[in-house]
């Protein structure tokens, strides 16, 4: 009953404070379109994708997102255009959040091997819970749950807005750096009569991808039997929260294999601000158009493995258009 109470506190916490975190991905390529709207037909074809997470299944606080997003590339105006549908659950109060949006990407080639993609993203998102699932102080004394009624006043149990988000992405035939803002109009997200703007989040992303494949033998070889290792990070910020992720994909033919690190182990200024979250762990594999992955955080923050962590699955297909005369400018980024 305590870790129940402890559970609801905080969960309150956060309905109840200025500041809102998003869901988290930890495999943030194959979820393309959750990272930034910029890769709405970045592939150059017309492709689906499925992402679902549960995180700290061990405890009653649990979090379960899923996303799924389909986007596809127009030719003949160098445009991208994609939908996407967000649904995360927290399982303590049925905290619930739904998220659907459109999208449009510009594709503007500034030169022969450079590429910008910037791009905007309208959402509708709507947000309930369930007061009567939780309790509160005034139903507790030293021996526990009273079962008295509670003295907090009813509220609103849904809430509904209109959400703003942006991005780009600039790269060429080996790496890529890009920017996401989401949130651009601060909307009000709460369920009391005071004022809870949702923060905007900002994510800025790149890597570098390093091919064992020589130059001259790329054209005649199989998309299936690339070897590569890349860098990837992932810096994001939202409210007063802020978020490293750091690591690599190591790719041999149709495996992909991978590791990172996230936190942020410095804090130049505010050294006990400093924290360390969670090593991630992928294994996936890619095969005409199909993709797979499954990641693991292993917890190692405070709340140790008694949180179980967190487990992912995305899976992506694609379909390819028609060939065009010019040449392909896909984006580089790794699906896993």
């Amino acid at each position: 009953m305590k870790k129940i109470f402890i559970y609801t506190f905080l969960l309150l916490c956060s309905i109840y404070s200025v500041y809102a975190q998003d869901p988290q991905y930890s495999q943030m390529y194959a979820n393309a379109l959750y990272l930034s709207p910029a890769f709405a037909g970045a592939e150059e074809n017309t492709r689906g994708i499925f992402a679902t997470r549960y995180q700290w299944p061990a405890l009653d606080a649990s979090f379960i997102s899923n996303t799924f997003s389909v986007d596809h590339y127009i030719d003949r105006y160098k445009s991208g255009v994609g939908f996407i549908a967000t649904s995360d659950l927290s399982t303590a109060a049925k905290l619930r959040s739904t998220e659907a949006g459109l999208i449009y990407a510009f594709q503007a080639e500034l030169s022969k091997k450079i590429v910008f993609r910037p791009a905007l993203q309208l959402s509708y998102v709507n947000r309930s819970i369930n007061f009567n699932s939780l309790t509160f102080g005034s139903q507790y004394d030293n021996n526990g749950f009273t079962g008295a009624p509670s003295n907090e006043v009813s509220n609103v149990p849904t809430v509904s807005y209109l959400d703003i988000s942006s991005g780009g992405i600039l790269y060429s035939e080996n790496f890529w750096i890009g920017v996401s803002v989401n949130h651009l109009n601060t909307p009000e997200q709460s369920f009391i009569k005071s004022q809870s703007e949702l923060a905007v989040k900002t994510s800025f992303f790149g890597g570098y991808k390093f091919s064992f494949t020589p130059e001259w033998r790329k054209k005649h070889v199989n998309p299936d039997e690339e070897k590569s290792i890349t860098p990837t990070l992932l810096y994001k910020m939202q409210g007063k929260s802020d978020q490293l992720d750091v690591g690599l994909y190591g790719r041999y033919n149709t495996l992909i294999v991978g590791m990172w690190y996230r936190g942020i182990p410095v804090k130049v200024f505010k050294p006990e601000k400093m924290n360390n979250d969670a090593l991630i762990f992928l294994i996936g594999f890619v095969h005409k158009g199909l993709s797979a992955g499954y990641s693991y955080d292993y917890t190692i923050s405070n709340l140790t493995r008694a949180s179980g962590g967190a487990h992912e699955l995305t899976v992506s297909y694609g379909i390819k258009s028609k060939k065009s005369k010019r040449v392909s400018r896909r984006v580089v980024c790794p699906q896993f």
